[in-house]
């Protein structure tokens, strides 16, 4: 078994792409359009698991997040420092949320457009 996906439901799932391409280099792997729904495949390349933004036609407001759910973590490639990865995410877009000097370990976090949490994990050698 492989995690294959995780959903997050969008109201404005143009911005909601551009910003996990622009925040993270994710590209749209496929999108696939239904009568009342609308779901984009975003995701790494060279791996294969995905975020799914699902789209449900004529919902153009934010929905709840629940308590249920915490957040999506990702991880900086070799190349790229925490800060960097951080100062790019807000830049294209994310809230200024827990930047890596408030945060006690390897990690910040940034919320998406749609207030998701999304933790950034730096990677170690």
């Amino acid at each position: 078994m492989r995690l294959a996906h995780t959903m997050l439901r969008t109201g404005s799932p143009e911005e909601m792409v551009n910003f996990y391409k622009n925040a993270f280099n994710m590209e749209m792997k496929r999108k696939k359009e239904m009568d009342t729904f609308t779901l984009y495949f975003l995701g790494h390349p060279g791996q294969q698991a995905e975020i799914e933004l699902t789209y449900n036609h004529g919902e153009d407001d934010k929905y709840g997040k629940g308590e249920g759910f915490g957040h999506i973590a990702i991880q900086t490639p070799k190349n790229i420092s925490l800060s960097e990865a951080y100062k790019q995410a807000v830049q294209a877009g994310g809230e200024d949320y827990r930047p890596p000097e408030e945060c006690p370990g390897n990690y910040a976090f940034v919320k998406d457009p749609e207030g998701y949490e999304v933790e950034i994990l730096a990677r170690s050698s």
